[in-house]
């Protein structure tokens, strides 16, 4: 295989998005159980940027608000990132269904 059929195959990452639907269950103000569904925009990270993203040192402290912050893009069209320091605040289901979704679209199952 040479580097054109690789590209050609998906084998070298351009930077999308692709867009996912989330849902979130949660207690409301009123302190029953909502359930809000969303779509976000989840970045697809070249094993470099991954590579980087989790190299250790201080990327340890933090790593999936991190994970989170590089690959979830807000907005009707993806423009707005989520900050990290949001990230590290978000309520703990949702950042694990973000996290969920994040996986799905940078480590998707193998295909048999």
């Amino acid at each position: 295989m040479d580097l054109a059929q690789l590209k050609k195959k998906g084998g070298v990452i351009a930077d999308a998005l692709v867009p996912k639907q989330v849902e979130w269950v949660h207690v409301g103000s009123d302190g029953k159980e909502v359930s809000d569904k969303f779509t976000v925009h989840v970045r697809r990270h070249a094993f470099g940027v991954m590579e980087a993203m989790f190299a250790g040192g201080e990327a340890e402290r933090f790593k999936n608000a991190r994970y989170l912050s590089a690959s979830i893009m807000l907005g009707k069209d993806g423009s707005e990132e989520l900050p990290f320091d949001d990230a590290v605040n978000l309520d703990s289901s949702l950042g694990i269904a973000l996290l969920g979704i994040v996986n799905e679209v940078n480590n998707p199952p193998a295909k048999r």
